[in-house]
């Protein structure tokens, strides 16, 4: 017993804390504009990110660039027309006269590469849907997992509060056995460390909300000062698909898979425009050529059609060819590689889940409801001199870490389950950004 209070005296004197020395409360200043501050549900926050996100914003806007690619394909010729106009003497025995040349031509597809061309920017307007939907996706997810964080930052807060609340309550006990002589100063100098260093925890809790808050917002678009303040239950740990459903539902719904197709369709259309384009494009048109009157020659005027095609003989396009048949290869690799590493992420993911799955059911089911009830009994042993205070802050302290562990994996369950479904493509169990 001496030896623990030894021990005891040891650890007041390195918290710098005198006898009677006033305990201040936590400031509840914390968070900015408390008044300002809005609740959101998650459906509030997935709504309005959708509309405000930043990277989501920046995702939209790439599809101006498809959209311009779309418009230059359209065009109904490969160029303007063309026109050519020369004049010059006429030179002869007669005397001399004038002459005038004058050629209208124009390039024209003959092998419908028009067609091909708007049939490829298409495609490239169909891969930047795919990859808006990709960024929506993500960004649902990273938001979902910012909300569930936020939460259990607000639920580490009470904790803190409440665990500073615990020892107060201790403080005035032993202030009342001192006054009455039923205890020594230096459980005073225990119970005041306790009580600030609960102090510390209440403003770190705060600042991780806080942070956690100003996370939400900056990938929602909202506001940072104040940040929104998430409201709402935390759903408790639901079954899982089975492995092969879960394949299923991300063969269908994954936005990586669906990029990676987008981006093979893309280079097929764009090798097959290429192979299109090696061909000969000829230009048509009317040639006008008038020779001026000389002395005893009439004057005369001849109208020809024209016609005329370039010969495809050191250039045929086959540096355009090479590239997209390589682009064509790169792509079927990739969603090949993609569809086989699927079943080994998902599976290792949904083991993830599985296993904090059963880490936060076995804190909730019999430990966490009991919290209360141990601070309240451990307090009332205090009082009863049934334990010192140092045993007092050893309960609490190991009370405090079991809940801590419980809140750590109920966070662990949100982000592996989170995790899980950004792999699927679809959510499994929680609300989602809808698609447009």
């Amino acid at each position: 017993m001496l030896k623990n209070y030894f021990v005891a005296f040891l650890f007041c004197l390195s918290q710098a804390h005198a006898e009677n020395r006033e305990i201040p409360a936590p400031s509840p200043g914390m968070l900015p504009n408390q008044a300002e501050v809005q609740e959101v549900s998650l459906e509030e926050m997935l709504a309005f990110a959708q509309q405000h996100s930043p990277a989501l914003l920046v995702a939209q806007s790439i599809r101006l660039r498809a959209e311009a690619n779309l418009v230059a394909a359209s065009a109904l010729l490969p160029s303007n027309p063309e026109l050519a106009l020369a004049a010059g003497p006429l030179f002869g025995r007669p005397g001399t006269g004038v002459s005038v040349n004058a050629s209208l031509m124009q390039q024209i597809y003959v092998a419908g590469e028009r067609g091909l061309q708007m049939s490829s920017a298409n495609q490239n307007l169909k891969l930047a849907d795919a990859e808006i939907q990709q960024v929506l996706w993500e960004v649902s997810c990273d938001i979902r997992e910012a909300f569930y964080a936020a939460l259990l930052a607000d639920e580490q807060l009470k904790l803190a509060q409440r665990i500073l609340s615990f020892h107060l309550e201790v403080l005035h006990v032993v202030e009342r056995q001192i006054s009455i002589g039923e205890t020594s100063p230096l459980s005073l100098r225990i119970a005041q460390a306790e009580v600030a260093q609960a102090q510390q925890t209440v403003v770190a809790s705060q600042q991780t909300l806080l942070s956690a808050r100003i996370q939400l917002a900056q990938l929602s678009g909202w506001p940072a000062n104040p940040p929104p303040k998430p409201v709402g239950a935390l759903s408790s740990p639901q079954a899982l698909p089975s492995q092969e459903q879960l394949v299923e539902m991300a063969h269908q719904n994954l936005p990586r898979l669906q990029i990676a197709l987008a981006k093979l369709q893309e280079a097929q259309a764009r090798l097959t425009l290429s192979r299109r384009n090696a061909w000969p494009r000829p230009s048509v048109g009317l040639q006008y050529q008038y020779e001026g009157k000389q002395p005893h020659s009439p004057s005369s005027s001849i109208l020809m059609g024209a016609l005329s095609f370039p010969i495809p003989s050191f250039q045929t396009n086959q540096g355009e060819k090479s590239r997209s048949q390589a682009e064509v290869a790169i792509s079927k690799r990739e969603l090949l590689v993609g569809h086989q590493l699927l079943y080994g992420k998902i599976a290792q993911l949904r083991s993830e889940v599985l296993a904090a799955m059963e880490r936060s059911r076995a804190y909730g089911d019999d430990i966490l409801p009991r919290f209360e009830e141990n601070l309240s009994l451990l307090r009332r042993a205090f009082e009863l001199g049934e334990i010192d205070i140092l045993s007092l802050s050893a309960g609490a302290k190991r009370f405090l870490e079991i809940r801590n562990d419980a809140l750590n994996a109920q966070r662990d369950y949100f982000a592996a389950l989170i995790h899980l479904e950004k792999n699927v493509g679809v959510g499994i169990s929680h609300q989602t950004l809808p698609m447009p």
